[in-house]
């Protein structure tokens, strides 16, 4: 069973009251297709896109259906800043690379490819014009995800997961740290629920080319899911379950908890205990105990 045959199950097994609203900030266009893309698929969910990258933009435009909005804003801490426009754009940032650990990390020829700095204005998520509350977040803002979360409380009081990239080792001069975030999270009624993935690079010596590459120690970085916390699901209302359930399993791969928040719905009446054995035998066998 794929996972696209599983979301719509779940989809119709749920029916959520309202399409979920998701916003992807740093929704720059790759040849990925992105994680949450069966819930767009299936019509439960509508995407916010976020790129202040002109050309970027437009290129996001241009691919944007029906089911998305896009706006040309970079999300942070309001007021002026400078976006350091790398040539590798994926590293683009409002802070400026950190010489030494560049180096460090084994990373120099970063600072020897075309940056342009560019002025702009941050913009707050709570002042974007007409963005919803959210039910799930993705940002990708390298270095400025701390100050989306601290001036966007009020769109993200009901939301139910973040997946931030989070950082482990510097790579932006002034930017914050893993633990500032984290603590963020936690005031905002998150808790820490599993790492996606993690990067780990080899660090520069003069024996560095004797490494294969993946064999690096050092931590980079890596995107963390964060839920807000399921511990008491009377904390949470159908909808907000509903939400919780859907991104666990499309988007954090994570069927025990989209099976705790079935539970949940089924003492409310919401789910009963054969749709919740139907999705159990639909997940992928290598998770299913007894399964080898």
């Amino acid at each position: 069973m794929n996972n696209s045959e599983r979301a719509r199950f779940l989809i119709e097994t749920l029916d959520p009251e309202r399409p979920l609203q998701l916003a992807d900030i740093g929704a720059r266009l790759t040849k990925d297709t992105p994680p949450y893309q069966p819930l767009l698929d299936h019509g439960a969910a509508r995407l916010h896109g976020f790129e202040p990258d002109p050309e970027a933009f437009e290129a996001l435009k241009r691919a944007a259906t029906e089911r998305m909005s896009v706006y040309p804003y970079a999300v942070g801490t309001p007021g002026p800043a400078t976006f350091y426009s790398h040539h590798i754009g994926s590293i683009s940032s409002v802070f400026p690379l950190a010489p030494a650990s560049a180096k460090f990390l084994g990373k120099g020829f970063w600072l020897n490819r075309p940056i342009t700095e560019i002025d702009m204005e941050l913009v707050a998520l709570d002042a974007v014009e007409g963005l919803p509350d959210l039910d799930i977040l993705k940002m990708d803002v390298q270095g400025s995800e701390l100050g989306v979360l601290q001036h966007g409380r009020e769109r993200l009081a009901r939301c139910v997961m973040i997946i931030p990239e989070v950082r482990f080792y510097p790579m932006y001069e002034g930017e914050p740290t893993w633990a500032e975030l984290d603590a963020e999270m936690r005031a905002q009624g998150f808790a820490l629920h599993r790492f996606l993935h993690q990067k780990s690079v080899v660090v520069r010596s003069s024996q560095k080319s004797e490494f294969r590459r993946g064999a690096g120690s050092q931590l980079l970085d890596g995107d963390a899911v964060y839920i807000r916390a399921a511990h008491d699901p009377d904390a949470l209302d159908d909808q907000q379950l509903k939400a919780l359930a859907l991104a666990a399993d499309v988007m954090a791969h994570s069927y025990d908890l989209c099976a705790y928040c079935l539970d949940a719905l089924r003492a409310r009446g919401k789910v009963d205990r054969k749709a919740i054995k139907t999705y159990i035998q639909m997940l992928p066998k290598g998770v299913l105990a007894g399964s080898g």
